[in-house]
């Protein structure tokens, strides 16, 4: 089950809301693929195909979007076997993405390290509101 995200910067008061983790319908290859763009896809599938048992793990994680100034649920793609990672791009742009919150990470420890993309103050904070599916 996926949670909920809001994120606020309580230096310029700008907010979003996210996504982040997965749902039901991403034990589906079709539906993991889907949430990439094409020019990620295909990286994508080779990671979920190079193992006889699908061995990855799937989810939207926190970034930042250096270009629209936004953060954003990205799609990340790991292999269990090589490590190997797949980051979408910013879903609202399409660009790269940075300051992704790692996966050992917690939100509230994301948040405080990482400046507003609007403002650049570090007075980010973050909170569950609810879980999707």
């Amino acid at each position: 089950m996926g949670e909920v995200i809001n994120v606020r910067c309580k230096a310029c008061k700008k907010e979003w809301q996210c996504f982040t983790g997965n749902g039901l319908l991403h034990g589906r290859k079709e539906t993991v693929l889907a949430a990439f763009s094409e020019k990620d896809r295909q990286q994508a599938q080779r990671l979920m195909e190079e193992s006889k048992i699908p061995a990855y793990d799937f989810q939207y994680r926190l970034a930042v979007c250096g270009q629209c100034h936004n953060v954003v649920a990205v799609p990340v793609l790991r292999s269990a076997d090589s490590e190997e990672t797949v980051t979408g791009g910013c879903p609202l742009c399409g660009e790269n993405i940075k300051d992704l919150c790692e996966e050992e990470q917690s939100v509230e420890d994301w948040s405080e390290k990482t400046a507003c993309p609007v403002c650049k103050c570090m007075r980010m904070e973050a909170e569950e509101s609810g879980q999707w599916d």
